[in-house]
């Protein structure tokens, strides 16, 4: 059998996706950038692909206290995330509440031994609900049905820029 060679937009979109899975693998930790997170990712690339009312920038008032990670406050005041993606929306309930403030809610049943710093940032279509571990900035997944999240191997910064990246290949496409 011969092998062809794809179109080369197929290929450049395939490139695209196949660096932002290496990113979601994450940099070791001494190759992050200087901002500590492991992609920069300038404000104005999400307003383009996104629109301004698309993305949403938090306000000091808006990070609840368990959100002590600087570099995750500072991408989150400064860049921001879109605030809906066909793979990701935004926590439109309440902002940036903890797992045990929205448990006050009413929200959920038994919850994680770290439920105080575990902030809801957003919902992710396939893997539920999507936190944010405020001391260290880790992105964990999880459902009300299991009581143990799965951390991510990634970031704000990562998620921004995967989201980014899905959209402009969805444009693309």
């Amino acid at each position: 059998m011969i092998a062809t060679l794809a179109e080369p937009e197929q290929l450049r979109r395939d490139g695209r996706l196949i660096t932002t899975l290496t990113l979601v693998a994450g940099p070791e930790p001494d190759l992050r950038e200087a901002s500590g997170l492991a992609v920069s990712v300038p404000a104005r690339l999400l307003a383009e692909e996104f629109g301004r009312g698309g993305v949403m920038r938090f306000e000091d008032v808006d990070f609840p206290a368990a959100l002590t990670h600087a570099p995750t406050r500072r991408f989150l005041s400064e860049t921001g995330l879109p605030e809906e993606h066909a793979l990701f929306r935004l926590h439109g309930d309440e902002v940036l509440p903890t797992l045990t403030e929205a448990r006050t809610a009413g929200a959920f049943g038994e919850l994680p031994p770290d439920a105080d710093r575990l902030i809801i940032l957003g919902h992710l279509e396939e893997a539920g609900i999507l936190l944010l571990d405020g001391a260290t900035g880790t992105l964990l997944t999880w459902t009300p049905t299991d009581p143990a999240p799965h951390p991510l191997p990634a970031d704000v910064s990562t998620l921004a820029f995967t989201l980014w990246l899905l959209h402009r290949d969805t444009l693309c496409a």
